[in-house]
């Protein structure tokens, strides 16, 4: 059975013009394109009625379900259906609504097939977006299906619920709290980890601005290439300098995947010698990272990134724990999303709430929670 947004009208309606106001800034006369699974048909509409209302050209997409594995069987070449590059071209906003809802029939493919699919937007429509100066949106609270929910073992109601207030978070709000972060991870050259659980990790940063995913893509990311948000946003992600880690990092929340085999996994602990991974264990769960580490290329040993929650209405939503307030999480392998040098495909995150954090020896999270004092000008 589809997730039917019918409880939350208000909301979803509120939804669409959060992110079609405020995080791409659709403007009156603009072509505005909603790809959508069939799924997700209750959700789209709302998106497509806000972009008319707003004195938009309106393209609703649907990829069906049905057709859409039929062609992974029945067609010449197993070719994976993927995104039109017209559609990027032709449109100024772009809004997705990610699938499949049956997502189990996709577990028999390969890696490369999963990857298209997942990744959807291959590099003909990436080019085009970024020579149509493209702004784009992905719209998660549609993948807390009942199919995902019981693989996860969470209440499906609860998780929609949670990440459709996470989604209404100001961009600008997102944004000034990001600012309290930046000005410091920026200037800083070592970080500390501790806590309680055991977790006592160094770890050296770049000069390399951090990354902010604050729900919005303004200006200033296409200046830099970033077309795309995630929606809901509020994360900061610092890359992390190769080859320097020392100590021990252990994680205190469940990490999900709902292509994993098992796809919960707990009390991920991570050993770190001359700036490697060295050792690694987990509570429960751990054999899906264990086979992905172990056809891992080359990088997949080096810690990539730290990442800094910003979202309030994040706690227990699986997929999305980076974004929860005050969490901390790492990055193990690739860092390119971050702006690092590491290339490798392997890249894992774990996070951990509650972490106390020093920059240069200066405390800047306690328990979680922003040092006061800690901020940066307006």
């Amino acid at each position: 059975m589809s997730a039917r947004p019918a409880a939350h009208s208000g909301p979803v309606e509120r939804l669409a013009r959060t992110v079609l106001g405020p995080c791409l800034g659709v403007q009156r006369g603009e072509e505005v394109t909603v790809e959508a699974w069939d799924h997700a048909l209750p959700w789209a509409r709302a998106f497509v009625f806000e972009a008319r209302r707003r004195g938009c050209e309106a393209t609703l997409v649907v990829e069906d379900e049905e057709a859409f594995f039929r062609s992974l069987t029945e067609t010449t070449g197993r070719r994976v259906p993927s995104a039109p590059e017209a559609l990027a071209a032709a449109s100024d906003a772009y809004v997705y609504l990610p699938g499949p809802e049956q997502f189990p029939r996709l577990l028999g493919l390969s890696a490369e097939e999963l990857d298209a699919v997942v990744g959807r937007h291959g590099p003909g429509w990436w080019r085009a977006a970024r020579r149509a100066r493209l702004r784009a949106a992905r719209v998660d609270v549609v993948t807390a299906t009942p199919l995902a929910a019981a693989r996860f073992g969470v209440d499906r109601e609860a998780w929609e619920t949670e990440l459709l207030e996470a989604s209404l978070v100001a961009p600008d709000r997102l944004a000034r709290s990001a600012r309290r972060l930046v000005p410091r991870l920026q200037r800083a050259r070592e970080v500390r980890i501790t806590h309680p659980n055991g977790t006592d990790l160094t770890l050296a940063l770049t000069r390399r601005s951090p990354v902010v995913e604050d729900g919005r893509v303004d200006r200033a990311d296409r200046r830099v290439g970033r077309l795309w948000t995630q929606i809901p946003a509020g994360v900061v992600g610092a890359p992390l300098a190769l080859g320097a880690a020392e100590g021990v990092w252990e994680s205190n929340r469940p990490s999900y995947r709902r292509f994993a085999s098992p796809p919960v996994s707990v009390g991920a602990r991570f050993t770190f010698r001359r700036g490697r991974l060295s050792e690694y264990s987990f509570d429960r769960g751990g054999a899906a990272f264990s086979r992905a580490y172990a056809r891992g290329e080359s990088g997949r040993d080096l810690p990539g990134a730290l990442t800094f929650g910003l979202n309030p209405a994040i706690s227990r939503a699986p997929e999305v724990d980076e974004l929860s307030n005050g969490t901390v999480g790492l990055l193990l392998g690739g860092n390119r999303s971050v702006g690092g040098r590491n290339p490798s495909p392997f890249a894992y995150l774990s996070t951990l709430s509650g972490a106390n954090v020093e920059l240069d020896g200066e405390r800047f999270l306690e328990e979680g929670e922003l040092v006061s004092g800690v901020s940066s000008p307006e």
